[in-house]
């Protein structure tokens, strides 16, 4: 089994350019002087888009023999066209089908106390295998799978799982507070809006997000309401010699009020795909798919070097592959 983070990491390219193609909600500026700001999310919906999340997130759930527990996102095999998701006593796998955008009647459990899934499913002892599963819609858009899991020694147990896009576009995000400073690690999504609001709210002694493990953004759209966020608190993003952060977490280190480089810390880009079959970096820099991100990196970088930066990003690596920005990158574009 490959990592998945590094699967992570190549499918979030995809979801998060998804997001990018969506309606987007624009806010003309006063003169034709200025630069168009375009939003995905526009700033007065936020709040409401957030709670649907919420509202989503509460209906997620698994059953095991009647037992409910709650299940968060682990990562994505596009090739093996399955999910992962963690659950109070291990793991599970169910089938998706990435080409056709469905879901298909598979899922496994893995029973494991192992925190790291990749162990976890090498133990193939620990293996409840699906049977007779079915998959129904609810009036919510709930993707229901139920039937039954089976072990070869515990025996047979009814399964119900209970999923909607909530499960994914909230990313994989954990905020740890220690004193002054806030560590996040994960991929990015509405959860970590939603934890750096609590962080903001809550925390009022932590001044540094330190950024250390970020492979990127699985929702584009938020993320760069979260960045607004970092901004707005006057949060100071920081990134240590060991930190490896990539492609939306760039771009919410881009987002400090003072931006503080560790040597020996990773920070990557790329392009993103797609939009009217093309990746970003073919689109022709006066494309109207550029709009939310330059408002973005206007807002957090300035007129001029905003979007330099991101379209140096989207010029520095084709979106399936990451550039490692060089120290004279750095100093040019984040760390003046």
């Amino acid at each position: 089994m490959k990592n998945l983070v590094l699967i992570t990491s190549v499918i979030i390219t995809v979801f998060a350019l998804q997001a990018c193609n969506s309606n987007s909600n624009k806010v003309i500026a006063p003169t034709g002087l200025t630069p168009e700001v375009v939003h995905h999310i526009h700033p007065d919906d936020v709040d409401d888009y957030v709670e649907e999340y919420k509202a989503q997130q509460a209906e997620v759930e698994l059953q095991i023999d009647g037992v409910i527990y709650e299940v968060s996102f682990v990562g994505m095999s596009e090739e093996d066209n399955l999910i992962y998701a963690q659950y109070d006593k291990g793991f599970l796998a169910f089938g998706f089908n990435f080409e056709e955008d469905e879901p298909n009647d598979f899922i496994t459990v893995i029973e494991s106390e192992l925190e790291d899934i990749n162990e976890a499913l090498e133990d193939q002892t620990n293996y409840f295998f699906g049977k007779d599963i079915s998959l129904a819609q609810d009036d919510n858009d709930n993707v229901i799978y139920s039937g039954s899991i089976s072990h070869p020694v515990k025996g047979d147990f009814s399964i119900k799982l209970t999923i909607n896009q909530s499960l994914i576009e909230g990313g994989t995000s954990t905020v740890e507070v220690s004193g002054t400073k806030a560590m996040i690690n994960g991929d990015l999504g509405t959860k970590t809006y939603v934890q750096i609001t609590d962080l903001i709210n809550n925390h009022p002694e932590v001044d540094t997000l330190v950024l250390q493990e970020i492979s990127g953004s699985i929702n584009d759209e938020i993320n760069m309401h979260t960045g607004r966020l970092v901004r707005n608190a006057q949060l100071t993003t920081m990134v240590e010699a060991t930190s490896d952060i990539n492609s939306g977490g760039v771009d919410l280190y881009a987002a400090g009020f003072k931006r503080i480089y560790t040597e020996g810390a990773k920070l990557g880009v790329h392009s993103w795909c797609c939009e009217e079959g093309k990746p970003a970096n073919e689109l022709g820099r006066d494309h109207k798919g550029h709009g939310a991100q330059l408002t973005y990196f206007r807002e957090m970088l300035g007129a001029e070097l905003g979007p330099d930066f991101y379209f140096f990003t989207i010029e520095a690596a084709p979106h399936d592959t990451v550039h490692v920005m060089t120290k004279a990158e750095l100093d040019k574009y984040l760390l003046q």
